[in-house]
């Protein structure tokens, strides 16, 4: 485990990109910054396995795309052996690039971060107050090491009964943040191409990597994956994400609204949003859950549902890489019940025949 550095301690940061140009760069943008300390520079994943080893960092800035040993790889090795918060540094945020950055998500990182554009006015200067704040909030978060191991463990499923059989749900809302690729990834590649209920999803991303993120996860599902239109239908075998800022709301009748508008909190998408809405249109049919994430976001709105008479799960805390969202959500007594996203899977697909059963008593 990693925790916060001490108060007043500045936070030691590993540098690793094979770029030495880059590296200056990063090293400009983090100059003069009482709180942070950069304490070593590597421009090789092997470098960097090693460096995270002796030097004990308490963030890795990492680059994607190196010689020797990637980003990927570097992460995967790194977090199951030394466990440290890495943010990935991406030179791109569409195509094959992207998508290696969101596959540094799955592998363990925290969270991703483009690269400034050296020719912008003003790019660099910009970009060295997002990273700063990126450094700080990693800092503090206590990674599990063995991310991988976790991943595995939640394919060993131990699925709780579930609602009583009577309720026909239709629609599933869920809202994740960080650690949250693997998270649905784990869920929704065990969803067969006809999974009955329309699924609506909020997941906290760095702007830029949310087009990137949805390519990346169409690889690991049989549903359609895509983000949501400004007007749009929730159907079933789709998944529809929010957004980059705006938020995503369910209307009565299966209607999808993705707008600007900002309801309480911070977050833009947020999962409350969602998952409120989702209360308010489906009431009782409804189906919430809340993955691994930091902070609060979506406690408040898996809470309506329950009111609502909706069914709520919670990511359990041994398959988290943060469990702060789904620990806020049970302590508001939002949670019907705990489990990994693979058990989520089987009891989703428990609950959808059931439904399918009752939608046939109910017609007969």
């Amino acid at each position: 485990m990693t925790s916060s550095p001490v108060h007043g301690d500045p936070v030691r940061l590993l540098v690793v990109d094979d770029s030495p140009s880059i590296r200056a760069v990063i090293r400009e943008m983090v100059e003069g910054d009482a709180g942070i300390r950069i304490v070593g520079e590597a421009g090789t994943g092997v470098e960097a396995v090693e460096m995270a080893r002796t030097l004990r960092p308490g963030v890795i800035l990492m680059d994607v795309r190196m010689p020797e040993m990637d980003g990927i790889e570097a992460t995967g090795r790194i977090m199951a052996s030394n466990a440290v918060p890495i943010i990935a540094f991406s030179a791109f945020t569409w195509g094959a690039e992207a998508k290696a950055s969101i596959e540094m998500l799955a592998a363990g990182a925290l969270d991703v971060m483009a690269k400034p554009d050296l020719g912008g006015e003003g790019a660099v200067s910009d970009c060295s107050l997002v990273l700063r704040k990126k450094i700080r909030t990693a800092s503090g978060v206590a990674v599990a090491r063995h991310l991988r191991g976790a991943a595995a463990a939640s394919g060993e499923r131990v699925v709780p009964a579930g609602p009583p059989g009577g309720t026909r749900f239709e629609v599933l809302g869920v809202g994740a943040s960080t650690g949250g690729p693997t998270a649905l990834r784990g869920l929704f590649s065990r969803l067969p191409a006809d999974f009955p209920f329309p699924i609506l999803v909020v997941q906290h991303i760095t702007a830029g990597f949310t087009a990137g993120f949805v390519e990346w996860l169409r690889q690991h599902t049989l549903l359609d994956v895509r983000v949501a239109n400004e007007e749009d239908r929730a159907v079933p075998g789709t998944i529809l994400f929010a957004p980059e800022g705006r938020q995503l709301e369910a209307l009565p009748g299966g209607a999808v609204r993705a707008t600007s508008r900002k309801p309480r909190g911070v977050h833009l998408p947020s999962a409350d949003a969602l998952l409120s809405s989702l209360a308010s249109a489906y009431g009782s049919k409804c189906i919430g859950a809340l993955l691994t994430g930091m902070g609060s976001d979506g406690a408040e709105g898996l809470l309506d549902i329950r009111r609502a008479g909706g069914f709520t799960l919670a990511q359990d805390e041994g398959t988290c890489a943060v469990f702060g969202m789904p620990r806020e959500a049970v302590r508001r007594g939002a949670v019907d019940q705990s489990m990994a996203p693979a058990s989520m899977a089987e009891l989703l697909l428990r609950m959808a025949e059931r439904s399918a059963r009752r939608e046939r008593s109910d017609r007969a």
